[in-house]
């Protein structure tokens, strides 16, 4: 009886704590029907115009630089925001703690944007397993399967991560593409699924691209029609 009594308190605890936060936007501080209010919203760092093919931020509107005189395995990028503050705040936050406030209106823009594609397949960018298990939970894959589930696609774990590699962060293009060498493979039994199918391949940032193009090129040789990249955020160019 005392169990229940105190499962009973404690969910009517947690539940008035989750209505408390939920009731002020975490920047202002201003009530707020949602984690950021409306004002907030506004002044969030969403991507204007961009690369057709890597959606880097430019002011032109038209190809890169680097998609011209390298295109890239991937045919489009899909993404809501630039990659800086606060958006880079939140999805730091996002991958150290899985339920962080505020990525979900993150996750909703990139739904929003995605809701007039169709796809075959729905693949993420794999974790390799020590950083896995040092994180203890996999943002990218757990957003491809929200994903999945809201465009009623299946999920493919169809490409596995045989190495760590060096971090990425900090790292230059080619420096990038040096460091994926042997880090990313196709698995055999998912080739099939893949032929002439249109790939939804998930990722939570995009900033090269390196890492996205190699996978990209493996899905690609598997016979995969076209790639597109759907990720939270973008990256500017270095100045």
């Amino acid at each position: 009886m005392l169990t229940i009594y105190f499962r009973q308190s404690t969910t009517s605890i947690l539940g008035v704590y989750k209505r408390l936060l939920n009731s002020q936007c975490i920047y202002c501080l201003q009530a707020s029907a949602s984690n950021i209010c409306l004002d907030c919203q506004a002044a969030l760092p969403t991507l204007g115009q961009h690369c057709p093919k890597c959606s880097e931020p430019n002011h032109h509107g038209q190809l890169c630089g680097h998609c011209l005189q390298q295109p890239p395995a991937f045919d489009e990028v899909i993404c809501p925001f630039v990659f800086q503050p606060p958006i880079s705040d939140l999805i730091h936050r996002w991958k150290k703690r899985p339920h962080a406030l505020g990525v979900e209106l993150l996750v909703q823009r990139l739904l929003a944007s995605l809701s007039e594609h169709e796809f075959d397949a729905v693949v993420a960018v794999p974790y390799y397993w020590k950083k896995l298990l040092w994180r203890g939970h996999n943002p990218v894959r757990k957003l491809a399967k929200q994903i999945s589930k809201q465009l009623h696609t299946p999920l493919l774990d169809a490409i596995s991560r045989s190495q760590s590699g060096h971090a990425q962060r900090g790292l230059g293009r080619k420096q990038r593409l040096k460091n994926l060498r042997g880090v990313f493979a196709l698995k055999p039994k998912y080739k099939a699924q893949l032929r002439h199918k249109n790939i939804l391949l998930v990722d939570d940032v995009v900033t090269t691209g390196a890492t996205c193009n190699h996978i990209s090129k493996l899905l690609k040789a598997a016979g995969a029609q076209s790639i597109t990249l759907a990720c939270l955020a973008r990256t500017a160019p270095s100045s």
